[in-house]
């Protein structure tokens, strides 16, 4: 029988992770300042383009894709896709942060807490998928009396 992901874990992954998103996603589209200003970025200073292009980016992708997680959260046909998804963008915000390490150098103290969050966010969606890949523990008529599982 095939399993949905229909597990705590990968429900409880989407809803944190889909907050995060629209949390950065608004602050994307209405405080910029607040967003950008920790990592150095005076937005006063950026050209109209630069405006646009990071508000589409951090603004409308971001709370966009954690609608996306949250729906999904609560609609089992789309949560596999939407776990995949997650561990797919979350992998590459932290592969980009390491290429940058290594060749920009060590940056400031919010981009080292971000790639530390981001890959937190990676081990709930992989572990999230891989419970799910895990085998059923059989249970038996002669162990109804047993301790339940957490």
């Amino acid at each position: 029988m095939r399993r949905a992901v229909n597990t705590r874990a990968g429900i409880g992954a989407l809803v944190v992770i889909g907050l995060a998103f629209c949390g950065v996603g608004y602050l994307g589209l209405v405080a910029p300042n607040a967003l950008f200003g920790p990592v150095g970025i005076e937005w006063d200073r950026l050209s109209n383009t630069s405006m646009n292009e990071l508000t589409a980016m951090y603004g409308g992708m971001h709370a966009a894709l954690g609608l996306f997680f949250l729906i999904a959260a609560f609609v089992p046909a789309i949560r596999l896709g939407a776990l995949c998804a997650a561990a797919a963008f979350l992998i590459g915000l932290v592969t980009g942060r390491v290429v940058s390490l290594v060749r920009d150098g060590i940056p400031g103290p919010m981009p080292l807490a971000l790639v530390v969050v981001e890959l937190m966010g990676v081990l709930i969606t992989l572990g999230a998928l891989l419970k799910r890949h895990a085998p059923a523990v059989a249970t038996s008529a002669s162990t109804s009396t047993s301790t339940p599982p957490l």
